[in-house]
């Protein structure tokens, strides 16, 4: 049998925040003795862009085309650890304990056509005069965004437009509309409400009703053959309601759009970033051009607590984390020690996936879709499903999450099965 390697978190899934620091341990099992030059681990936290224009040019009066490769690349996190030296690795089974701390500024795990930002963690068997054997094992990073530091978000969110039919001596009267919703910032789980106020003061148009949308824009920035940049949209929901706006008339139309389970809004300008907007399309009939605009917003990760049914209650969600560093309690997730066991909701996932072409074709991870936890009644964050775990297995049991401060050297959660983790990068070997 080959050589084979189960990665152990202290939770259930590997979800992680920034801030946080990842406990866990690797079990490498070898079934016979190797001749190694050394058995390391990485963690990588890395950024790839990557797509191709085809495009013509004119050469001795003829027109050829060819194709452009756009390529990018912007690395979070590097770090290797030897575990065992230059030797024979015997027979049995290994284990390599790690506690890896995340920096507040790791963008969140994004899986696109484009691009993506991935963390993985790698064990390494550099084998003498034949191939190395590699395992990895890719896991999610969420940058926190608490949007209870941002006062900001608590304003609503107004937009008004007006419109013109035709123009002069035909004009019209104007199409006034006011679009309000309540709150800057949400999170996924979270409806967004809305309220449009629409003034149809046109003596000779109706209006054939509205369309209001929650859309995500994925930018990606290329750095050879030269800087390029170029963006894509997703459609996350929609709210139509086709009721008609009379001509001398006003209405007011209220809906919601359910925010599923996405990345947060991007706070850092990297060569992939994510943003949320709420468009609003005005229906004025096939003979006229539909009235348009965007409203941005913000999507965190710990929704502002006025924007729950309870505030009251809602604030027993906001951790309390006066021992962690200064500014750091912004930027931590809430805790989830005292929630009843979280359901999982998959990742929205939207077209083709991103090929790592330049890893061997036997390495990627490329079908690894990153998971979003979402807010349910505001409070209870669900998940991903759990995969199927053989009875008995360590991941079968409860496992308790770690508590807030999430900090390297705080003390273990009673009940984990991990040895107490070194309060700096690194690993720990046990053979």
């Amino acid at each position: 049998m080959p050589s084979n390697c189960i990665f152990e978190f202290d939770r259930p899934e590997p979800i992680y925040y920034s801030g946080e620091t990842i406990n866990g341990r690797a079990i490498l099992t070898t079934t016979s003795e190797k001749s190694v030059n050394e058995v390391y681990i990485l963690f990588e936290g890395e950024a790839k862009v990557r797509w191709d224009e085809r495009k013509t040019r004119s050469r001795n009066g003829k027109t050829e085309y060819y194709t452009e490769h756009f390529r990018g690349k912007q690395t979070y996190l590097n770090t290797r650890t030897n575990v065992f030296g230059s030797g024979n690795l015997p027979a049995g089974t290994h284990t390599y304990t790690f506690c890896i701390p995340l920096p507040l500024e790791c963008p969140s795990s994004v899986a696109v056509q484009y691009g993506k930002i991935c963390y993985e963690i790698t064990v390494v068997i550099d084998r003498q005069w034949r191939f190395n054997n590699i395992f990895k094992q890719p896991l999610t990073v969420l940058q926190t965004y608490n949007l209870n530091m941002s006062p900001q978000l608590l304003m609503p969110l107004v937009r008004e437009d007006i419109k013109h039919f035709c123009c002069w001596p035909c004009r019209s009267g104007p199409v006034l509309s006011t679009l309000t919703i309540p709150f800057g910032g949400y999170a996924p789980g979270q409806k967004i409400r809305f309220s449009l106020e629409i003034d149809n003061q046109s003596s000779g148009y109706d209006l054939d009703g509205i369309e209001v949308q929650l859309k995500q824009t994925y930018r990606f920035q290329a750095q050879t053959p030269h800087h390029k940049t170029r963006e894509m949209e997703h459609t996350l929901n929609k709210c139509g309601q086709e009721e008609r706006v009379l001509r001398l008339s006003k209405k007011i139309i209220e809906g919601t759009l359910a925010i599923p389970a996405v990345p947060p809004s991007s706070r850092s300008n990297g060569i992939i970033s994510v943003s949320y907007q709420v468009i609003l399309t005005i229906n004025t009939g096939s003979c006229h051009v539909d009235s348009d605009f965007e409203v941005p917003i913000v999507i965190g990760t710990i929704p502002l607590i006025q924007s729950a049914e309870n505030p009251a209650h809602a604030s027993e969600w906001i951790p309390q984390t006066p021992d962690t560093p200064a500014g750091a309690a912004a930027d931590l997730p809430p805790s989830y020690d005292k929630c009843k066991p979280p359901t999982f909701e998959e990742a929205t996932n939207f077209g083709e996936r991103f090929i790592d072409i330049d890893v061997d074709e036997h390495n990627r991870t490329d079908d690894f879709v990153p998971r979003y936890p979402m807010y349910t009644n505001f409070a209870l964050p669900s998940a991903p499903p759990l995969p199927t775990e053989e009875p008995g297995s360590p991941l079968s049991q409860p496992v308790p999450v770690l508590s807030l401060p999430h900090d390297a050297s705080a003390p273990l959660i009673e009940g984990s099965s991990l040895d107490r983790p070194s309060p700096s990068y690194g690993w720990n070997s046990n053979s």
